[in-house]
């Protein structure tokens, strides 16, 4: 017997998608709930089938009257009941194979108005009903700002109710540089040293992979984390800050895993990683990272994991946590301040991949034209020089050596090709001291300045749902406490994003100083070096 459910909006339901048009009050049979991304097929009292929003019915039971929540279903395999055996992914291959999705809700952890900006409304006012329509968007279903739960949270259609730890509320503060995360309080800065990166292996060696030493500043525990532990939190992190930079790790890597110069820049990378995660005053203190930073036992690293995994804060759900100041904001001036971030990230993002792509043929030159015009140009002097030794002078007596002058210049020129063939090697050399870390810089940035695009087009439906009810109130189709309320949750999501933006504009203007001025500090040593090598050179010829 299929599953029948009661409609509670109307939807104008477009047939080219596939969709079916219902009316509230409509009872259909529910034909599939494993369509996904929030949508059911279903059919209605003439036969006709087709995708209807989960979040706009309700299930009611096949023989009572008995009503469930909003978009519920058939009851599905507990999480614990999922997880069984789940703990044995640990003990995969070095690169994560098959980690089990984290569960979702139908609210705001990934179901819910995939892309339909809020259901028909009926509002009685004098006895009089109204129904307001808002539009909805095929392309936008399933975008981030559906799939996080955006629309639900915004429009306040997800009704579960979450218990919001005190240690989880999060707070944005006002400061003479705008919106901020507040600050954790006491010693909260800290780094995270990785080291000594070591091959183990397991199951009588059937399985090899490299673990990294991690020792945290604040707490100098020493804990020890394999790459797949690193994505494990990655996408924890990612998942639950939908409005927080959460660059990705670097790449994975199917062959070469264990040849020291892999290791080595991998472990490069995730010592950077670390380093931006420990930055933030919001990440960093989270439960996931303490918990990936500081746990040793084996049991209780278990514990947490699933605790992680079970999170409900995540995506749009977690907005619920934050405090913003109670200062409201403009739609209009939001806005502008949003295009100006918009033309700040593409401008940025085009910038980055100019730059990056010319250090990298920099570094080529260095290590390849560079080294090679420079030898030539010492072997060319070193020719010279063999021909030079050649000297003989006739003399009546027989002694043909050349006076000392000519064996001095011999040897003074001779030195000269040595000098430009050191230099040479100097010039491939360098980019070990200077490009390539400059450029590992950039590759990073540019991956943050990368995860901006999704924020923004969240923060962009945000500021349209926001517009588009305001015109419904304005036309009587959605009361003043209904359009209020989406403009509070919406002030929620515009401090996030301006207190994210505030607190990536203050590292990058730290770690481009930091960048600039040890690049530059390289390139003076450079230059010393060649000159002080040219200088010795000149000399010899000084000498004779």
């Amino acid at each position: 017997m299929h599953l029948r459910a009661r409609v509670m909006y109307d939807f104008d339901g477009e047939a080219a998608n596939g969709e079916l048009t219902i009316k509230e009050d409509e009872v259909l049979n529910i034909l599939r709930q494993d369509v996904g991304d929030g949508w059911w097929e279903a059919e209605n009292s003439q036969g006709v089938k087709g995708l209807v929003p989960q979040a706009y019915c309700e299930a009611v039971d096949g023989t009572q009257d008995g009503v469930s929540s909003p978009g519920s279903s058939v009851p599905s395999p507990s999480y614990d009941d999922r997880q069984d055996g789940v703990d044995e992914e640990w003990d995969y291959d070095e690169e994560w194979d098959g980690e089990p999705g984290s569960p979702t809700d139908s609210g705001l952890n990934g179901q819910g108005n995939y892309g339909l900006h809020g259901a028909n409304r009926h509002m009685k006012r004098g006895g009089e009903v109204k129904t307001g329509t808002v539009s909805k968007t095929f392309k936008s279903r399933f975008s981030v700002f559906a799939k996080s739960g955006g629309e639900a949270y915004l429009l306040g259609a997800d009704t579960k109710k979450r218990h919001i730890p005190a240690n989880t509320e999060v707070r944005i503060v006002e400061s003479d540089e705008g919106p901020m995360w507040e600050d954790p309080g006491g010693d909260w800065r800290f780094t995270c040293e990785i080291t000594n990166p070591k091959k183990e292996s397991k199951l009588k060696g059937m399985k090899s992979f490299i673990a990294y030493q991690l020792t945290p500043s604040n707490t100098g525990i020493r804990v020890s984390r394999r790459y797949k532990h690193f994505d494990w939190l990655y996408e924890r992190l990612s998942e639950k800050f939908t409005l927080i930079c959460v660059p990705q790790l670097p790449d994975k890597q199917v062959t070469g895993r264990y040849e020291e110069s892999f290791i080595e820049r991998r472990m490069d990378g995730l010592q950077r990683w670390m380093a931006r995660m420990t930055s933030h005053p919001i990440i960093s203190q989270c439960d996931a990272f303490q918990h990936f930073i500081s746990c040793t036992d084996e049991k209780q690293w278990k514990v947490g994991k699933r605790k992680a995994e079970k999170d409900e804060l995540v995506g749009a759900a977690f907005l619920q946590t934050i405090t913003p100041p109670d200062t409201g904001l403009e739609v209009a001036h939001v806005e502008t301040q949003h295009d100006n971030f918009a033309k700040f990230v593409k401008s940025m993002n085009d910038s980055m991949v100019v730059i990056q792509q010319t250090f990298h043929e920099s570094r080529k030159r260095h290590m390849g034209p560079f080294k090679r015009e420079y030898q030539k140009v010492g072997q060319s002097f070193n020719a010279i020089a063999e021909s030079f030794e050649i000297d003989t002078r006739p003399r009546v007596n027989g002694n043909d050596a050349p006076p000392q002058e000519s064996v001095r210049l011999t040897d003074a020129v001779k030195n000269t090709g040595k000098t430009y063939e050191d230099i040479g090697l100097f010039f491939a050399q360098q980019p070990s001291k200077d490009l390539i870390p400059f450029e590992d810089f950039l590759r990073e940035y540019h991956g943050m300045i990368q995860t901006f695009p999704d924020m923004i087009q969240f923060h962009k439906h945000t500021i349209s749902t926001v517009k588009e009810c305001q015109k419904q109130r304005e036309d009587q189709k959605m009361d003043f406490e209904e359009a209020e309320s989406v403009k509070q949750r919406a002030d929620v999501v515009s401090y996030a994003m301006m207190a994210e933006i505030n607190h990536f504009q203050d590292e990058r203007v730290r770690n481009f100083k930091e960048a600039m001025e040890g690049f530059l500090t390289e390139q003076i040593k450079f230059y010393q070096n060649v000159t002080a090598k040219l200088e010795d050179a000149l000399g010899k010829f000084q000498d004779i």
